[in-house]
């Protein structure tokens, strides 16, 4: 293979590999704000969801003061509206997707 030929290759190459670490840093780096202290997507409930409690109840999320990743303690209180229509304070490792 002539000399040059084999330059673009690797070039060619080269530059393929490039765009993929590119690729993966740009993808890791948009996800970074979608983790907390606790891991990647860690236990934070949005305001609607159903969620179950520990008794067998289920309910709905009225807030859960989780916003980043040093406020996501598996501790934190969790307002839940209970079927019951009763409006209960819950700690999160009680509560289940």
């Amino acid at each position: 293979m002539p000399r040059p030929i084999r330059w673009l290759i690797l070039s060619l190459g080269a530059l393929f590999l490039l765009a993929v670490v590119g690729v993966a840093a740009i993808t890791c780096r948009s996800h970074l704000h979608e983790g907390t202290y606790y891991g990647p997507h860690t236990d934070i409930l949005h305001i609607g969801e159903r969620v179950m409690t520990a008794q067998s109840t289920r309910g709905v999320v009225q807030s859960d003061p989780a916003w980043d990743e040093d406020s996501c303690y598996p501790d934190r209180p969790v307002n839940v509206r209970l079927d019951s229509g009763e409006v209960v304070s819950l700690p999160r490792q009680t509560l289940h997707r």
